[in-house]
């Protein structure tokens, strides 16, 4: 067979690129260090690495937000064992005018410490980091906790009258407004009709399921319930004139009911929403404490005690020099401190979850690097090898093509 200059040309020339594109494919991967540099290197390979770097990207997020998360955790706590002893120098203040040695003017200097306590209290409750407030839920621009007012008006309600009366009755001439701070749904209710001095009333604690002993109906009521809870010196005032347009006495009639609305002496206008953060791809865990799990009574711990309305009982306790209710209310102290103290253990139970999860991350990265590294990189003995081969090869190639193109007519004619 007669194979013609051209078809060695063709010949020559595929070989050395075929050679040249190999040797440019070692070189390119021991500069890179990796074997797999694009798609066509290895698609199963490639596609597996791609998978893999997702992965590890996946684990170094989560990694940095929980290291940014572990200064809320630590702040959080930090403020919660600070209003545990806040609560403890209240409850060794209480204690030290329990006894028969403390005086009224002991006591007075002492409610003016428990007063402070309670500020220090609300400002604790108010933490911020930043501009973002810790104890709010997800309100976390406005402050969570602000003092109520300490006068509201009465709700006059009018519905256990009869008809005709209604019909006539203006209960704008009845008008009366509470004054003091309490969590219970106080109703007074006229049992006898009569004006000031004669009519007379029940109190209910309980929003009207128990009542007290009938009294007599003065310009100033206390609502308090002899058989029931500890008073909390809540009282209403009637504020309407005391006679009628005509200029005879005002008569309460019997069935009129004035309704306290619950008004504790601060308020949560937070939320009770969490601030999760991902721990994993499937786990989320709770970042945030609450101030209404902190600081008050909730639907889901009915055994808690609302802080403040115990430090403002405590405070005029002693400003009443009233040494049997300072000895009640240490109680609710301990149940505060300790409501306070399980919501730092829940805080420190969220940080050692994150700190365990952190560790199987980093375990977990390193084990996806290791694998990705073993699919990827570059062997570089076996390449060193490969390398010097193709050279070889490369060089053979050269050579051989220099002595199949050498001769020429000349030389077939000698």
């Amino acid at each position: 067979m007669r194979v013609t200059d051209l078809t060695k040309q063709n010949a020559i020339v595929r070989n050395m690129a075929n050679n040249a594109e190999h040797l440019q494919k070692l070189q390119d991967s021991m500069a890179t260090g990796r074997r797999i540099n694009k798609l066509a290197d290895d698609p199963v390979g490639a596609t597996q690495v791609q998978d893999l770097r997702t992965k590890v990207a996946y684990m170094g997020t989560v990694q940095s937000n929980l290291q940014q998360n572990f200064l809320w955790l630590d702040r959080t706590e930090a403020e919660l064992m600070h209003v545990s002893e806040l609560l403890q120098d209240a409850k060794s203040l209480a204690l030290s005018q329990a006894n028969a040695n403390a005086d009224r003017n002991t006591r007075l200097v002492a409610a003016e410490e428990m007063r402070s306590i309670g500020d220090n209290l609300i400002h604790s409750g108010n933490a911020a980091i930043g501009k973002v407030f810790m104890f709010g839920g997800s309100k976390t621009l406005t402050p969570p906790l602000a003092r109520g007012d300490l006068v509201q008006p009465a709700q006059v309600n009018v519905d256990q009258l009869s008809a005709d009366v209604k019909f006539v009755l203006d209960p704008e001439q009845f008008a009366a407004e509470f004054e003091g701070y309490s969590s219970n749904p106080y109703v007074l209710r006229v049992t006898r009709e009569g004006p000031l001095g004669k009519a007379r009333y029940q109190v209910s604690d309980d929003g009207g399921k128990s009542w007290g002993k009938e009294m007599t109906l003065l310009p100033v009521v206390e609502m308090v319930r002899e058989e029931g809870k500890v008073s909390d010196k809540v009282l209403l005032r009637f504020t309407a004139r005391e006679n009628d347009p005509i200029g005879d006495p005002l008569v309460f009639p019997e069935g009129l009911q004035y309704r306290f609305e619950p008004n504790p002496p601060v308020n949560y206008r937070g939320n009770e929403d969490k601030r999760m953060v991902a721990v994993s791809e499937s786990k989320l865990l709770p970042l945030n404490v609450t101030g209404d799990r902190v600081f008050f009574q909730s639907e889901g711990a009915p055994d808690a005690v609302n802080v403040f309305e115990t430090m403002l009982a405590l405070e005029r306790a002693l400003v009443e020099n009233d040494s049997k209710v300072i000895e009640r209310r240490l109680d609710e102290l301990d149940k505060a401190q300790q409501q306070v103290l399980a919501n730092a253990a829940s805080v420190g139970a969220v940080r050692k979850e994150m700190e365990s999860q952190l560790d199987k991350l980093a375990d977990r990265e390193l084990t996806t690097v290791k694998r990705m590294s073993e699919i990827e990189d570059l062997n570089f003995a076996e390449a060193t090898v490969d390398m010097n081969m193709a050279s070889a090869r490369h060089q053979a190639t050269l050579s051989t093509s220099a002595k199949l193109i050498q001769p020429s007519l000349l030389s077939f004619l000698r």
